[in-house]
C-alpha cells in the first residue's frame, strides 16, 4: 500500500541512536503488520532518520516480537533436545539423565537462548540493537481503494534514544499538538 506519511521532521543535529554529531540522514524502511485472523497486511513507512556510519546498519533490523522470540526458542529446544538423542547413541548417559532429557534440553536451550539474546544488546553508547525508531501505531485512511493510496490520520513514534525524542518533539510541536503524531520512549 502506498501511504502518505504526516507532515514531520527529524532533525540531523546528531545520531537518533548513539547521538554521535558526524550523521547523515538514511532513509529507514519501517514496518508495520496487522493480523487478521489467520493472515496479515504490512505497511512500509520510509522514515528519514538521522544515523551515523557505526549505527547504520541497525536501521535495516527490526526488533524480534514476542511470537518471534518465541519460535527462536522453540528451535533452540528442539535442537538441543535432537543433539542430546543423537549424542545418546554415541555416548551412555547416567539413567537420571536418559530419564530427564528432555528437561536438560530446555535447559541447554534456555542457556542458548540468554547467549543469543545477550549478543544482540546494544553497544555503548548505542541505544539500540535494532532500529532506533520505531511505528507504536499507525491509523491508514484508504483514500483510492482501487490504487492502494492512502494518508496516515495518526502516527505514534517511539525512540529509544530520549535525547533525539527531546529534539523530536520540539521540531514537531504543531503536528503533537494537532494530534496526527506522537513521540514516545521506546
Amino acid at each position: 500500500m502506498d501511504v502518505a506519511s504526516p507532515q514531520m521532521s527529524f532533525p540531523t543535529g546528531f545520531c537518533c541512536n548513539c547521538g554521535a554529531p558526524d550523521c547523515v540522514a538514511e532513509v529507514q524502511d519501517t514496518r508495520v503488520t496487522r493480523y487478521f485472523g489467520i493472515g496479515g497486511t504490512e505497511t512500509t513507512f520510509h522514515l528519514p532518520v538521522p544515523i551515523c556510519a557505526r549505527c547504520r546498519r541497525s536501521t535495516r533490523r527490526r526488533p524480534r516480537g514476542f511470537f518471534g522470540g518465541l519460535l527462536v526458542l522453540a528451535l533452540c529446544v528442539a535442537a538441543a533436545f535432537l543433539l542430546l538423542v543423537m549424542a545418546g547413541e554415541l555416548l551412555s548417559y547416567p539413567e537420571w539423565l536418559q530419564s530427564r532429557l528432555f528437561v536438560v534440553s530446555v535447559v541447554i536451550a534456555v542457556v542458548g537462548f540468554g547467549l543469543l539474546w545477550r549478543l544482540r544488546w546494544p553497544k555503548a553508547p548505542q541505544t539500540s540493537f535494532y532500529q532506533p525508531v520505531r511505528i507504536k501505531v499507525a491509523n491508514v485512511a484508504v483514500a483510492d481503494v482501487a490504487s492502494g493510496a492512502g494518508r496516515v490520520v495518526y502516527m505514534k513514534l517511539a525512540f529509544t534514544n530520549p535525547d533525539y525524542l527531546n529534539v523530536f518533539r520540539d521540531a514537531n510541536r504543531d503536528a503533537i499538538q494537532a494530534g496526527s503524531i506522537a513521540a514516545v520512549k521506546a
